[in-house]
């Protein structure tokens, strides 16, 4: 799979939802799902997302690649090695770019202030300490909110027209904590993007829609990454 269209997968449902990116893309998208034809179009449109580029940029200007190279747009959606060795300085710089594209200047200023070391630039960052919803004031910042946006994993228990029911987790606020709790859940997907997915499979969630069938290291590093930002979120933040 191109990084275009893995980019693409992940933005789709956000986008269909008018959370974010030209309205537009969605159509884009699903084009460019069965024809590859208009990549260029596809491009310019991820890159007028509120949240995308400043985290592309970053993760591809910090080791000397292009912001839709395949290792760059995974390390943001699913988490990789090209993660490592982030500063604090570099999360912050991420921030000053969202300002720029939205985020209010206050919520920035008071996020770099407070940021505590050990984060990572991968889109559950963008979630949690940023704040779903920030950049683009599309929706509020709510548990409920973050549990839908962050990138999380569920293992298909039953294929059921368009549907998957998965084995996953849900956010809950336990003492001013957020944890994980068991769940199972009912999500949507394209069959034209995984038309072989079948039980036992473990599929990326992003606000209630499968993108992506895992593979086993996709999936490991979905756990390390989105751990990390949870575990400093949860021990500094919440």
């Amino acid at each position: 799979m191109d990084a275009l269209e893995l980019a693409a997968r992940f933005s789709f449902i956000t986008n269909a939802l008018r959370y974010c990116g030209p309205k537009e893309a969605n159509e884009q998208f699903r084009r460019y799902f069965s024809t590859k034809g208009n990549a260029k179009e596809v491009r310019e449109s991820l890159l007028r997302f509120e949240g995308l580029p400043p985290y592309l940029s970053a993760i591809a200007k910090k080791h000397g690649l292009g912001m839709f190279d395949g290792q760059v747009v995974e390390a943001y959606w699913l988490g990789n090695e090209l993660l490592d060795g982030f500063t604090i300085d570099d999360l912050k710089a991420i921030v000053d770019g969202l300002v720029a594209r939205g985020l209010p200047q206050p919520v920035g200023n008071r996020l770099k202030a407070e940021m505590p070391t050990g984060f990572v630039p991968h889109h559950n960052f963008n979630v949690f300490y940023v704040g779903v919803g920030r950049t683009t004031g599309s929706v509020p910042t709510t548990v409920q909110n973050m549990d839908n946006c962050r990138i999380s994993s569920g293992k298909v228990a039953e294929v059921i027209g368009t549907n998957l029911i998965v084995a996953t987790t849900t956010l809950a606020e336990r003492d001013g904590k957020i944890i994980e709790e068991e769940s199972t859940k009912t999500i949507a997907y394209l069959p034209e993007l995984m038309p072989d997915v079948k039980k036992g499979d473990v599929v990326a969630i992003h606000w209630g829609f499968a993108p992506l069938v895992l593979t086993a290291k996709q999936e490991k590093n979905l756990r390390k990454y989105s751990g990390i930002v949870l575990r400093v979120y949860t021990e500094k933040c919440s």
